[in-house]
């Protein structure tokens, strides 16, 4: 029994001593970064952060005492620089993804096109895919997406003259839309009117824990133990939350496979035609559905948030839409509506005021570190994104930031309308890490916006958000 304790001792001797010497030298490697002190000697200031709810605002306050990039943690820093941003993602960076990525590994089988960390696997699997995200190499895309807006409409009419949440309402949406797109059917939530399974609240629930856990090596470690995964990860047995969704999105891909498989020009055929396994469709598709709806329903809402908030922006809107666009909304092509200047300005402005994707993004410093701007970065040092900060910078944007106001986007010169805008770009990443699904995206959001214009209309008193 004494030489048990003993050993413990020892252990918890050698266990503090190690944590001690790698606070050190954590903190002498990176003490030209200031930061939050805590930030300096673990990673301790971030997850009390992310406990607390308020760690974007804690990055954007830090960003704004100590300047970009700031320390929050003995081996991460994070950044509110575009051009940065840019730099880490180019297609020629040595820049390469962290063990964030490690987390976004969402089928314990194998990894995802987002998760995959090998530069070359990781270009290949996207040259791969890009086909069918972009719909360059299908030809059902629009056309998919038309049928669930037109499902939007008719939901949203069913409640005329009636109080509604649109929340849900555009979470069903794009979530039908998704499955049409991926899969080739909807998963039914515009049908039933609710949360079938249950899963937009075990979705919301996963997404917060994906966030606590993911910017910590020793957390991802121990989720991802075969019987951790066993217990907690979703599965296609269950009969609640996710499971569901992904059994829905299996039998998909099952259908495509073997001697009686269908062939079909869509995105799911695009990728088989690419030689992706069955179970590279089955990894993707879990992205897919987590990946691909949350974000662009954020952005949706937003949008029709922001408009009812403001009858003067709403008004400009309508009467763009109305002189340029007749007919139906089945009759209006994604080109017709980039053709509306103020279309646009709205939608980008909402994606800069909420942008899109969660999380910290962290890429790493490549072998020998990397100088950018006079700032020179240690190699294996992490950089994190704050797209809160990126957007919201007086010096691009103007003073009035926090203020939802679409024409800030189609004022002054040419130079400073394509810096704005290509600021705000980055919300969707860049180069060789650019998302996919922005194209995707960008047709949601464009036709639905104009769809739901026809259905609804704010009271006329003065702007409020």
């Amino acid at each position: 029994m004494a030489l048990l304790s003993s050993f413990a001792v020892a252990l918890l001797t050698v266990l503090v001593l190690y944590y001690c010497v790698g606070a050190i030298l954590g903190y002498r490697r990176l003490r030209q970064f200031p930061g939050p002190p805590l930030a300096s000697l673990s990673r301790f200031w971030l997850f009390w952060k992310e406990c607390r709810g308020s760690l974007p605002s804690a990055q954007v306050a830090a960003l704004a005492k100590y300047g970009s990039p700031a320390r929050i943690g003995h081996d991460l820093l994070v950044t509110d620089d575009a051009d940065l941003i840019r730099h880490m993602y180019g297609t020629t960076s040595r820049w390469t993804r962290s063990g964030w990525y490690d987390a976004m590994r969402m089928d314990p089988r194998q990894d995802n096109v987002f998760s995959t960390r090998n530069e070359k696997a990781h270009t290949d699997l996207r040259a791969k895919e890009a086909g069918g995200y972009n719909g360059r190499d299908i030809n059902t895309l629009e056309p998919d997406i038309d049928a669930r807006i037109s499902d939007l409409v008719e939901l949203i009419r069913k409640y005329e003259g009636q109080s509604v949440d649109f929340a849900p309402k555009v979470r069903y949406f794009v979530l039908d839309t998704l499955s049409t797109v991926a899969f080739g059917r909807p998963f039914g939530f515009m049908a039933a009117d609710k949360d079938k399974w249950d899963y937009c609240q075990t979705s919301d629930d996963f997404t917060l824990f994906l966030g606590l856990t993911a910017n910590h090596s020793s957390i991802r470690w121990l989720l991802s133990q075969p019987w951790i995964q066993a217990l907690a990860a979703p599965k296609t047995t269950d009969q609640t939350g996710i499971g569901p969704a992904l059994a829905f999105a299996h039998a998909a891909v099952s259908e495509r496979y073997g001697p009686d498989a269908k062939v079909r020009k869509d995105m799911l055929g695009h990728f088989v035609s690419k030689g992706l396994s069955q179970v590279q469709c089955e990894c993707e598709a879990f992205l897919q559905i987590m990946a691909g709806t949350d974000s662009t329903a954020t952005v949706l809402r937003c949008a029709i948030f922001s408009l009812a908030g403001n009858p003067r922006v709403y008004t400009r809107l309508r009467a763009e839409i109305d002189g340029a666009i007749r007919g139906t909304t089945s009759e209006i092509k994604y080109t017709d509506t980039l053709k509306l200047e103020y279309l646009k300005a709205v939608i980008w402005e909402v994606i800069r005021l909420f942008p899109p994707l969660f999380g910290l993004k962290e890429k790493r410093a490549p072998p020998g570190g990397d100088e950018f701007n006079g700032v020179f970065y240690p190699e294996g040092t992490g950089v994190a994104i704050c797209d809160e900060a990126v957007m919201r910078k007086k010096e691009i944007f103007g003073e009035d930031v926090h203020m939802f106001r679409p024409e800030r986007l189609l004022e002054g010169d040419q130079a400073l309308r394509r810096h704005r805008m290509q600021t705000i770009e980055v919300a969707f990443g860049h180069g060789r890490y650019l998302c996919l699904g922005k194209h995707i995206a960008m047709i949601e959001l464009h036709k639905a916006v104009v769809a739901v214009r026809l259905v609804h209309s704010p009271p006329p008193d003065a702007d409020r958000v």
